[in-house]
C-alpha cells in the first residue's frame, strides 16, 4: 500500500521555488511566463548556487564628472528695482557680490503671478501649457487653469535627478492644487512626488513669518518652535543644512537645490530690530524714491541713458499730497519691506560663504530670480490685508497700531505708491501684462565656467528659458525620457553667458493673466488696456527698442503692426491652452470655492486631531455653519475650536467661567459669550445668514437651549489663511483674549461640523464685490 506525500512545509515550498527558479535560470527546465519575465529584467545569469552565478548589480544614473551643482534662489514679489544691484537704496551687499560674480539679465520676463511663474520655472512649459494659468484655489474645469501641475509637465528636479543629481527644495511650493494640501493629499504634487528628495516647504501663496501653520517636511507637517523663530532665518538654516547633509553622504553627486523665499510677500513682518534699521530711510517718499532708484539704473547700464519715468500709476497720490501723520504710516510700510528684503540678502551671503568654504562656489551656477512685480494687494496700505475685504480701517485705527506694524500681530501690506517704487521704471504690478508686472530681476553666477563678472546682458528670455538654459549648462538633455511627458517650450540662454551680443533664445512670446494679453514679436510688444472682451479693451503698442518701459503707445500709428501681434497671440493661445480666457473679477477668481458651492458640507472629527490646512477645512465665513460639540468633561479653560486666526477667523473658548465665540477681523470683532456650566455635555456654535455674505445671526447652544445670541449687518467674509485646530490654537492665535495654545482642559469626544454649501447666486456675489471694491472707511 503506496503512502500518501507529506505536504511540504511553507518554508519547503519556497525553497522548492527557488531550486526550480535556479534550474529555470541554467536551463534544466522550461521557464515559467513569470521567470521568463523576471528573467527579461535580470541582466545576470542565475545558477543553482551563487559561486556559480553572474550578478546584475544595479546603478543609480551617474553625472558626468564635473558637471555643475545648481542653486536657485527664487524670491517672492520683488520688483524689478528692488535690490541694490538693480537700483535700489535697500543694501544687499550679498546679492550684490552675487551679481559682480556674474551676470544681471535686463529683459528677463516671468508671468505676472507666482504660481504661473513657478510652474513655468519648474517645467520649461506655459503656465497655461502646464496647467497653471492663475494660481491654484481651485480648479476652474479647463486644461489650462486646473491650478495643479499637470502630470504630462516634467519637473526641473524630476529632469535632473533622472540623470544622477541629488534634489532638494526649501520655502515657497505652491504648484499643487489648494484641495490637495492635507494630510490625506492627494499628494501626486507635492515635492517629494515631483522629484525631490528631501523638501522643507510651506503650502499656499503665503506664510507667517513668525509662527508658520502650514510647514511640512517631505510629506509631514511639522511645528516650528515659537520662541525667537523667523521664516527667512529658518529657511536659510535649512538650505546649509541640506548642503553640509549632502556634501558628507552624497558628495561624490551634483545637486540642484531650489531655495524659494517667501519674502517679500505679505504680510510683511520683519524683526523688530531689522525694522528699526530703516527707520527714516522712507520719509522722503515714493516720488522722491521712485526718481533715484531711476538715476541708479541708468548709471548701471540697466536701462538706456534717456529713459524717463512714466506718469503715476492710477491711484497713487502724490507724496507731499498726503498729511504727516499719513506720511508716518506710509514709511513704516516701506521700513518692513526693507527690513525683509535685508534679512534675505544676509541668508544669502550665508549660503554663498558655505560654498566657498565647501570649495564647491566654482562650479556652481547660482541663478536668483522673483516670480513677478511688486504687489498693489494693499492698495493704500493695510496693517492687516485681510480686513480689506471686511471693511478696513479707519485712519486713527492704523495710527494706534503704528509702532506693531511688521510685528507679529500685523498682517501689513504696502501701498501701491511703494509698490510702484519696486518696480521702476516700469508701469502697473504684479497681475499685470504691462512691465510692472512681468518685468523681474534675473542674476546669473558660474565662476568657474563664465569668465563674465559683473556684466548686464539684454536677450529677452522668459521664465520658461531658465530649466532648458540650467540644463543646457549641465549638458543634459532638454527632454525627458518619461512616458506622456509635454516637450519642453523654453530655449536654451547658454549662449548669452560668454556672449554679449548672442541672440535672444526666442522672437515671440505671449502673455496672459486674468483676462490681461501681451505679445512680444521682435522688439514690438502689444499690452492691453483692459480685460479681454470686456468694454474699453484695446491693444497699446511699444517699440522696446526705442522705448523699454512703455510709455509712448504707437497703435494709432502702427495699426498694421498691432494686427500682425493680435494674430501672433491668438495663435500662441491657441497652441497653449490659454481659452476660455478667465472673465470673472479677482475676488471671484480668489473666492471660486465658496462662490460656486458644493463640495463637501459635513466633518465628523475624533479628537484629537492634527490641524486641518485652510485649503482643506470648512469654508465658514460667508455661510451658513455650525459646530456641534459633544464633550466628556466641560472643562474649566482653554480653545474649543479655532479656524483662522486673529487676522480673519472665528474661534470658540472657555475663559474665567464663560464660554466665548468670536469672528475677528482685526480690527473688527463680533463677539458674544455666556456663562459655561460644570455639568455641560454639549455645545453649538452657529451662524445663520439671513442676507449672504454678511448679514445673520451667530448664537451659542448649551445642552440644546440657546444662552447667547446676536444679530448683525456685518459678519465676515474671507478665507482665513490658518486651518482649523480642535482644542487647541497653535501658530497664530485667533483671538488676543488669550495666549496660544490654552489648550482645553476637558475632554472633547466628537466634532459634527455642518455648512449650507449651496452656490451664491449674482446678486449675492455683486454684494461681497461691492465690500471688497469699497474704500477703506474714514473718521467719522
Amino acid at each position: 500500500m503506496s503512502r500518501k506525500p507529506e505536504p511540504l512545509s511553507r518554508r519547503e515550498a519556497i525553497v522548492a521555488g527557488i531550486a526550480s527558479s535556479a534550474a529555470v535560470g541554467v536551463g534544466l527546465s522550461p521557464a515559467s511566463a513569470e521567470a521568463r519575465a523576471e528573467g527579461d529584467a535580470f541582466k545576470g545569469r542565475i545558477a543553482p548556487v551563487m559561486s556559480a552565478s553572474t550578478p546584475d548589480i544595479r546603478h543609480d544614473p551617474v553625472p558626468a564628472p564635473g558637471s555643475p551643482n545648481i542653486l536657485l534662489i527664487i524670491l517672492d514679489d520683488v520688483g524689478f528695482a528692488d535690490l541694490g544691484c538693480y537700483g535700489s537704496e535697500i543694501p544687499t551687499p550679498h546679492i550684490d557680490r552675487l551679481a559682480a560674480s556674474g551676470l544681471r539679465y535686463t529683459n528677463f520676463r516671468t508671468t505676472g503671478v507666482c504660481s504661473a511663474t513657478r510652474a513655468s520655472v519648474m517645467t520649461g512649459l506655459n503656465p497655461h501649457s502646464a496647467g497653471i494659468g492663475w494660481l491654484t484655489f481651485a480648479d476652474s474645469g479647463y486644461p489650462g487653469y486646473r491650478g495643479d501641475l499637470a502630470a504630462e509637465a516634467t519637473t526641473m528636479a524630476e529632469h535632473f535627478s533622472d540623470a544622477g543629481y541629488c534634489a532638494y527644495h526649501v520655502g515657497k511650493w505652491h504648484v499643487n492644487l489648494a484641495d490637495t494640501a492635507n494630510a490625506a493629499g492627494p499628494t501626486r504634487n507635492w515635492p517629494s512626488q515631483r522629484g525631490y528628495a528631501r523638501s522643507y516647504w510651506f503650502q499656499g501663496h503665503s506664510t507667517d513669518y513668525f509662527a508658520p501653520a502650514q510647514l511640512y517636511a517631505g510629506n509631514e507637517r511639522v511645528t516650528p518652535p515659537v520662541e525667537g523663530y523667523y521664516a527667512t532665518d529658518d529657511f536659510t538654516e535649512k538650505t546649509l543644512a541640506f548642503l553640509r547633509d549632502h556634501r558628507a553622504q552624497r558628495g561624490d553627486r551634483p545637486f540642484l537645490l531650489t531655495l524659494a523665499h517667501p519674502g517679500a510677500h505679505s504680510p510683511l513682518q520683519a524683526p523688530r530690530e531689522d525694522i528699526a534699521r530703516f527707520k527714516g530711510a522712507y520719509d522722503a517718499g515714493w516720488d522722491v524714491l521712485r526718481a533715484a532708484r531711476l538715476e541708479r539704473q541708468k548709471a548701471m547700464g540697466l536701462v538706456p541713458a534717456d529713459t524717463g519715468l512714466p506718469p503715476a500709476n492710477p491711484g497713487v497720490p502724490r507724496w507731499e499730497s498726503l498729511d504727516p501723520a499719513e506720511r508716518r504710516v506710509q514709511a513704516r510700510y516701506m521700513e518692513v519691506y526693507a527690513a525683509m528684503i535685508a534679512r534675505i540678502d544676509e541668508g544669502v551671503g550665508r549660503i554663498l560663504d558655505a560654498l566657498d568654504a565647501s570649495g564647491d562656489r566654482d562650479n556652481t551656477i547660482v541663478a536668483l530670480m522673483s516670480d513677478n512685480g511688486g504687489s498693489p494687494d494693499g492698495r493704500g496700505g493695510t496693517p492687516n490685508l485681510l480686513a480689506m475685504v471686511n471693511g478696513g480701517y479707519k485712519p486713527a485705527e492704523v495710527a494706534e497700531r503704528l509702532d506693531a506694524i511688521g510685528g507679529p500681530d500685523s498682517y501689513p501690506m504696502y501701498s501701491l505708491g511703494w509698490a510702484s517704487v519696486s518696480n521702476t521704471p516700469f508701469r502697473l504690478y504684479k497681475h499685470d501684462t504691462h512691465l510692472g508686472g512681468v518685468a523681474d530681476p534675473l542674476i546669473l553666477s558660474w565662476p568657474g565656467k563664465v569668465a563674465a563678472r559683473g556684466e548686464t546682458r539684454g536677450q529677452f528670455l522668459h521664465a520658461i528659458d531658465l530649466l532648458p538654459t540650467l540644463l543646457d549648462a549641465a549638458a543634459l538633455p532638454a527632454r525627458s525620457a518619461r512616458p506622456g511627458a509635454k516637450p519642453i517650450e523654453g530655449r536654451s540662454a547658454r549662449a548669452s553667458f560668454a556672449d554679449r551680443a548672442a541672440p535672444d533664445p526666442r522672437d515671440r512670446q505671449y502673455f496672459e493673466m486674468g483676462g490681461l494679453r501681451a505679445m512680444r514679436l521682435g522688439s514690438w510688444r502689444i499690452v492691453s488696456k483692459g480685460r479681454f472682451g470686456l468694454p474699453g479693451d484695446a491693444w497699446e503698442l511699444y517699440d522696446g527698442d526705442a522705448d523699454p518701459n512703455e510709455t509712448r503707445d504707437l497703435a494709432a500709428e502702427r495699426p498694421d503692426i498691432v494686427k500682425r501681434l493680435d494674430r501672433a497671440w491668438t495663435v500662441e493661445a491657441r497652441k497653449h491652452q490659454v481659452f476660455p480666457i478667465d472673465d470673472r473679477s479677482l475676488l471671484e477668481r480668489s473666492f471660486a470655492e465658496l462662490f460656486r458651492g458644493g463640495g463637501k458640507d459635513h466633518w465628523s472629527i475624533i479628537p484629537p486631531i492634527d490641524l486641518i490646512p485652510e485649503e482643506s477645512s470648512p469654508k465658514l465665513l460667508g455661510r451658513d455653519f455650525e459646530i456641534d460639540m459633544a464633550l466628556g468633561d466641560a472643562g474649566r479653560q482653554g480653545v474649543l475650536f479655532a479656524h483662522g486666526n486673529q487676522f480673519l477667523g472665528a474661534v470658540a473658548f472657555v475663559r474665567d467661567g464663560r464660554v466665548w465665540f468670536e469672528l475677528r477681523c482685526d480690527p473688527h470683532l463680533i463677539a458674544l459669550d455666556a456663562p459655561w456650566p460644570a455639568d455641560v455635555r454639549r455645545v453649538r456654535f452657529v451662524q445663520r445668514l439671513s442676507a449672504r455674505p454678511r448679514a445673520g445671526r451667530l448664537s451659542i447652544l448649551i445642552d440644546g437651549r440657546e444662552v447667547a445670541a446676536l444679530d448683525s449687518g456685518r459678519l465676515l467674509l474671507g478665507i482665513p489663511m490658518q486651518g482649523l485646530q480642535i482644542g487647541r490654537n497653535d501658530a497664530v492665535r485667533a483671538s488676543p483674549r488669550y495666549a496660544g495654545p490654552f489648550a482645553f482642559d476637558g475632554r472633547i469626544d466628537r466634532v459634527e461640523i455642518r455648512t449650507d454649501n449651496r452656490p451664491y447666486d449674482k446678486a449675492e456675489i455683486a454684494a461681497a464685490s461691492r465690500a471688497y471694491a469699497a474704500p477703506a472707511r474714514k473718521d467719522s
